[in-house]
């Protein structure tokens, strides 16, 4: 019987591995089931949340020396104006920056304030373009001041001529 008694304990032996391997399986993969599924569900909601936030940021436009032009290209004079004034403070030995604050000045129809300016872009460079940009400055103000009707936005009164109808304007053929 002493066989027999080897012989089941080694059974026992094989079967109590059988169920350890057995049980360590049936874990892992209960491990595996819940894992990957949790590790999918935190990658989504990261992945929403991430999105989310990157939806929230505004990117914060900086405005530059371009956007002054196109102001004044689209006619916005007050905004060309007031982003060209928020510039000259960050630049202001610049000799560039004041010519074009000072063409938006002049777009807007404020001489004096472009001729400001322009006499600040001719002192920091004194180039030949800075001065004729200077004495034409100089000239339309003296222009403007001369005017016998006080007209000083540059703009010239229609003469009754030139509204009437004439006979001979309309017989081109």
């Amino acid at each position: 019987m002493d066989d027999n008694e080897s012989i089941l304990a080694e059974l026992r032996k094989i079967s109590a591995w059988a169920d350890m391997q057995r049980k360590f399986t049936k874990w892992s993969l209960v491990f595996v089931a819940v894992l990957i599924p949790a590790m999918i569900i935190v990658g989504v909601l990261t992945e929403r949340r991430v999105k989310t936030s990157l939806e929230d940021i505004v990117p914060v436009e900086k405005p530059d020396w371009y956007d002054v032009d196109k102001s004044v290209r689209l006619g916005d004079f007050d905004k060309a104006i007031k982003t060209g004034e928020e510039l000259i403070l960050k630049t202001p030995q610049y000799p560039e920056a004041h010519r074009r604050l000072a063409g938006a000045y002049l777009a807007a129809g404020k001489v004096e304030k472009a001729r400001e300016h322009y006499a600040e872009a001719f002192r920091l460079f004194p180039s030949k373009e800075n001065e004729k940009l200077l004495l034409a400055i100089d000239k339309r103000i003296e222009a403007e001041s001369t005017r016998p009707d006080g007209a000083s936005n540059g703009s010239q009164p229609l003469s009754s001529e030139t509204n009437s109808t004439s006979p001979t304007a309309g017989s081109r053929r």
